[in-house]
């Protein structure tokens, strides 16, 4: 099973997913992690968007439909964050990747709680 994070530290959980720099995937079987850099994140610095000039939810960033097909790329089952838009659950489910919430912020925390 592949576990996905969305992480600045690749230790901890980031608070806003599409904001992340990145995304820690976890294989369960085979402990391998790898880590992938948020594409939404690039997108933001290399076309210098100004994320003050619109309200969160009204960027049009497209963080749900790349965000989610990164993950499906990367055959993730499940997603672990502390919390998730309803675009994000919506393409989540469409992909048959597991939303799951979690108020922890350490990854090795939420992994160890996960194996029980």
């Amino acid at each position: 099973m592949r576990i996905a994070f969305p992480t600045n530290t690749k230790k901890t959980i980031s608070s806003h997913i599409g904001l992340a720099k990145g995304f820690l995937i976890i294989d369960t079987i085979t402990g391998k992690q790898f880590y992938i850099e948020n594409p939404v994140l690039k997108n933001i610095k290399e076309n210098h968007i100004n994320l003050k000039e619109k309200s969160e939810g009204n960027r049009k960033l497209g963080a749900g439909i790349i965000i989610n097909d990164l993950l499906r790329d990367y055959n993730v089952d499940v997603f672990i964050a502390n919390e998730f838009g309803n675009g994000m659950l919506k393409n989540l489910e469409k992909n048959r990747i597991k939303a799951i919430i979690t108020q922890h912020k350490n990854i090795e925390d939420v992994l160890l709680e996960f194996k029980k």
